[in-house]
């Protein structure tokens, strides 16, 4: 940890005389500026400085107090006054040690902090800084600023570190923000906070979270107490979330931290924008306890793609989970992704009659490819008058659960259940998939099945919607002009600009760049310098792409072997070779999305239907000794709503033709999935 006296610093006492005894006996409170003591300070005659010397106002103690964070002394003190420190935003400054004697209130001016991240004290890119107090507070107007006339934000925080480096705060209170009671970001130039230590505070009733870790190396906070959170989500206790790549969650630790009544989880790693080339996590929690009205205990999420889940450790040691009626653990995290371990920890959920679900909860999104897991229970004890299996597995994505071993062991009153986990237990309550044993294809070696369809004049395509990742594939001879029509369209109230659409030709090169504006349809035109297929590729996201019209043949391409539509209806082909099995299946965002699904032949016989499903669907092909064309038909459902549906194709190629005269075909590489 970090010792009360900075580098270089002479002790000093523990006090400073406070305002003169000449001070006028003003009825509101208010004295002015000790100008000799103030000299005294900035010559460097005195290292210790009392913040009133600057003078005290009632109404407004800002440009005192912030005079006073910025003198030459090495330790200021902030005295406690008859009333509150009532201040708008103040900049820290490093070097300093800042002491809040017992009973001081630092509070925000109402009706200020109208910037949408205007904190109560900042510090950027400061080093060497402490701030203490034992019995002080640190508050702000969470109510006021969820109304008018302020912006909506989350950015109000009381305390923002933003790059700094060997901090220590301790026995603070930070309450009532508009934002976090304390928040760890990135500096002026993406540094990242190192060496910081948080101990013996509270946060209290923040409006987003107690804590945000966005970027930290070296990082402990010690029994800090985080309660109350409410207002914006995440709505966490502390949330580690950084919001970029290079950004760090390097050697973070928890050590006997509470966190109370928050309304989200109390404790969320949501890691989605680290990636594989990000730098490794390490993050500890040890001696903690989760209680109250939490909506979860412990929330776990890593991107599922292998390039995009980030590395690292999660260690869970000794910790208690003893929410009322939400005592859970949710992971989502693939195999290839972090390591994750739970040693002698307890849950317990302290309700009556606790959720019926399973406290401990693996789950997919829809489009995952890879398998969940990589998790160690060590002597991991669930106490549950029910006797719940422990385990649960929520997969949308029909991936396998894998690469989870150790014990857990449940207390049903005098009972005790022993559940030895690992591959034998996993495949008896959780078989995978048998289209799993299929590897992915990729849009590599494209070549045209059968190609019937005429060239050169604008053709309407069936109405379909793509999402997330667009990519079509069209075929074109050499000198031809290939025309097609796109629609960039919203889905919901999510917002949208321009679209950035790529051509590429034959051999993978850059064709054409082209920007499509929202909610319109526009016209794209290019000539083709040579014969073969070219791909039409872009990324809506959360709103869709679609091709009106076409003047040459063209089928739907997916990525990483799934093609995902919203909304979509009507009948595709797609073409088997021979002796290949295929392994084909449909998942939603249900319970309330659903869909309905035939599979059929050229001649109408059918291979496999699904109606009104609201989980994964599939079906493994056995091989046949003919080449063939199938039939997929979209259909709405007769219950639920038809929205997201992701429709994988495993051992062929991701491609949907909408007519059975242009068909197209991977080759398999061997080994590649």
């Amino acid at each position: 940890g970090l010792s009360h006296t900075l580098p270089g610093q002479k002790e000093v006492p523990p006090s400073a005389p406070g305002p003169p005894d000449s001070a006028p006996d003003r009825k509101d409170g208010s004295f002015p500026p000790h100008p000799a003591a103030v000299q005294e300070v900035e010559t460097g005659h005195r290292e210790t400085a009392n913040a009133a010397w600057w003078g005290f106002d009632p109404q407004d103690a800002t440009q005192a107090l912030q005079s006073a964070l910025r003198c030459k002394a090495k330790k200021i003190i902030v005295q406690k006054l008859p009333h509150p420190w009532i201040v708008d935003k103040l900049e820290l400054v490093g070097d300093k040690e800042i002491v809040f004697e017992p009973g001081v209130e630092v509070v925000a001016k109402r009706g200020a902090f109208r910037g949408k991240s205007d904190s109560l004290l900042t510090a950027w890119n400061q080093s060497h800084l402490k701030l203490i107090g034992p019995g002080a507070t640190l508050r702000m107007w969470r109510a006021d600023y969820d109304q008018p006339p302020y912006e909506h934000a989350e950015w109000r925080h009381v305390l923002s570190l933003r790059g700094c480096s060997d901090v220590l705060v301790e026995g603070l209170t930070l309450a009532e923000s508009g934002g976090d009671g304390i928040y760890l970001g990135a500096g002026r130039h993406g540094q990242p906070n190192r060496n910081i230590v948080i101990r013996h505070v509270v946060c209290l009733n923040n409006y987003r979270q107690g804590v945000s870790v966005i970027t930290a190396e070296n990082l402990l906070l010690e029994n800090v107490v985080m309660r109350g959170t409410r207002g914006t989500p995440p709505e966490a206790g502390i949330d580690f979330e950084p919001n970029g790549p290079e950004e760090l969650l390097v050697n973070c630790t928890l050590r006997n931290c509470r966190l109370e009544d928050n309304a989200n989880f109390a404790v969320i790693l949501s890691l989605g924008a680290l990636n594989a080339k990000s730098r490794p996590v390490s993050i500890r929690l040890e001696n903690c306890i989760t209680s109250g009205r939490n909506a979860g205990s412990l929330l776990i999420y890593n991107h599922n793609r292998r390039e995009d889940a980030v590395r690292g450790t999660v260690e869970v040691i000794g910790c208690r989970f003893e929410e009322a009626g939400q005592a859970r653990i949710v992971i989502y995290n693939p195999v290839d992704g972090l390591q994750v371990r739970f040693s002698g920890c307890r849950l317990a959920d302290s309700a009556a009659q606790p959720e019926p679900r399973p406290p401990i909860i693996f789950r997919s999104h829809s489009g995952d490819e890879q398998d969940i897991g990589q998790v160690c229970f060590e002597d991991f004890v669930v106490v549950d008058p029910a006797g719940r299996t422990p385990i649960g597995w929520e997969n949308p994505a029909g991936v396998c659960l894998k690469q989870i071993q150790g014990q857990i062991i449940v207390q049903k009153g005098q009972e005790t259940i022993r559940y030895s986990l690992g591959p034998e237990w996993f495949e008896r309550h959780f078989p995978c998939d048998p289209i799993r044993q299929l590897p992915l294809v990729g849009l590599d070696r494209l070549r045209v099945a059968a190609n019937k369809v005429p060239a050169g004049k604008l053709v309407e395509l069936p109405r379909h919607r793509l999402r997330g990742a667009a990519c079509y594939l069209l075929a074109a001879q050499q000198g031809e002009t290939v025309q097609v029509e796109a629609a960039y369209e919203q889905v919901g109230r999510y917002a949208g600009r321009s679209l950035k659409l790529q051509v590429l030709g034959p051999d993978g090169r850059l064709i054409r760049n082209a920007e499509l504006p929202f909610q319109k349809v526009s016209l794209l035109e290019f000539p083709a310098p040579v014969s073969g297929l070219y791909q039409i590729v872009a990324e809506p996201g959360s709103n869709t792409l679609r091709l009106v019209r076409s003047s040459h043949p063209v089928a739907i391409a997916g990525q990483r072997g799934t093609v995902h539509l919203l909304g979509t209806t009507g009948e595709y082909y797609f073409w088997v070779p021979a002796n290949q099995a295929v392994g084909i299946s449909l998942a939603g965002e249900g319970p309330k999305e659903q869909f309905s699904v035939e599979l059929s032949d050229l001649e109408d016989r059918v291979v496999w239907q699904q109606y009104n499903a609201d989980s994964p669907r599939s079906i493994l092909l056995e091989p046949v000794p003919k080449e063939r064309v199938l039939r997929l038909r979209l259909l709405r459902p007769q219950q639920g709503t038809l929205e997201d549906v992701y429709v994988q194709f495993r051992g062929i190629a991701p491609l949907l033709s909408f007519q059975p005269d242009f068909l197209l075909a991977a080759e398999l590489l061997q080994g590649k999935k």
